[in-house]
């Protein structure tokens, strides 16, 4: 049988044997070459860190509590394991009755799980061609940072700061200067993560742990701040931080996932004195249409992701690291929890 990396408890994950759903007429099985997920998203899980006492009420858009642990929203719950991945690259090995688009022994990418063979449906795959595997696997994160970009307004001659160097954060550093902001500033106490990013366009890199980030930014804007900060770290010092970026009247783009009570948010300073913008782009939360639909939908928005892939304007050469097999994979989440340094987007080779 197959086999699948899956959150099975708190802090454990475990590769399982699994069974192919059949298929239906429009998806395609394929074997899986290269997987990945998304580390901020998954972590919630691993940890159990999320709301798990409440769920999101999807017609009212509301939180609510709930007292039986199997409606929780978020994480694996017993005889029901949680998948890992997001991203994947493989061949088409079958296809359902309907399918026009896709041949065994196409090369695809796409949503997958981290798992040997993924059904998908054909709509939501697209050729390989020449785009790297490593870059291929971070269209979901890109998805996210391209709404990021998008969303948060950024145009040509802007400021920018990214707080949080994961493959959001560096994604959207790539993204900011494929934008034509005239200073894109990278902040992270990674000191692999801020190299990448100054090889990959960005003016300036700030170890937040070393410096003030906020006032550098500052100081190196003439005292203005910037006019669009991105927050991806997920940790509400990092949205104070850029919070402290932005300047009077500036955005805030707010992506990452808060998954505790808020500590070291401070929204009486410069939140409110300099009367600023946030928003949640779209990529993040569910449920939702981007801001400027029916003019872009997510169709779109992953065909010009995948342009830029293809065309070698969004090449993100060495971002996906480590590289692991799939026995290697309990290990590989484990050092993320605890040891996060040592990786920025880790991928599963089949």
């Amino acid at each position: 049988m197959p086999k699948r990396l899956a959150i099975t408890g708190p802090r454990k994950a475990e590769v399982l044997e699994y069974e192919d759903q059949t298929l239906q007429p429009y998806q395609v099985k394929v074997r899986t070459e290269l997987a990945s997920g998304k580390h901020g998203t998954m972590m919630a899980p691993y940890r159990r860190t999320g709301p798990t006492n409440t769920t999101l009420d999807e017609k009212m858009r509301i939180f609510l509590p709930v007292q039986d642990e199997r409606s929780w929203g978020w994480g694996p719950r017993e005889g029901e394991p949680f998948n890992t991945g997001t991203s994947g690259v493989g061949v088409v090995e079958e296809t359902g009755a309907e399918v026009t688009r896709w041949k065994a022994g196409d090369r695809v990418f796409g949503p997958m799980d981290i798992r040997e063979t993924n059904i998908c449906w054909e709509a939501d795959i697209f050729e390989l061609g020449e785009i790297p595997p490593e870059d291929a696997l971070c269209i979901e994160p890109a998805y996210v940072s391209f709404h990021c970009v998008r969303e948060g307004g950024v145009r040509v001659g802007d400021d920018v700061a990214v707080v949080g160097l994961g493959a959001l954060g560096m994604i959207a550093v790539k993204l900011a200067v494929i934008a034509g902001a005239a200073r894109v500033f990278a902040i992270d106490p990674i000191a692999k993560r801020r190299e990448w990013c100054q090889a990959n366009g960005a003016t300036a890199v700030l170890d937040p742990l070393e410096v003030d980030a906020g006032l550098e930014v500052h100081k190196q804007t003439d005292g203005k701040g910037v006019d669009v900060a991105i927050e991806t770290a997920g940790v509400y010092p990092a949205l104070h931080t850029a919070i402290r970026c932005a300047r009077m009247c500036g955005t805030v783009v707010s992506a990452g996932f808060y998954q505790e009570e808020a500590k070291g948010l401070m929204l009486g300073a410069e939140w409110h004195h300099n009367r600023l913008t946030m928003i949640v782009p779209h990529g993040c939360g569910g449920g939702h249409l981007p801001r400027d639909y029916p003019v872009w939908d997510q169709r779109r928005a992953n065909e010009a992701i995948v342009h830029l892939m293809r065309t070698g304007r969004l090449s993100l050469p060495g971002l996906v690291h480590p590289i692991v097999s799939l026995d290697e994979g309990p290990a590989t989440l484990q050092q993320i929890d605890k040891q996060p340094e040592k990786s920025i987007k880790f991928a599963v080779r089949f």
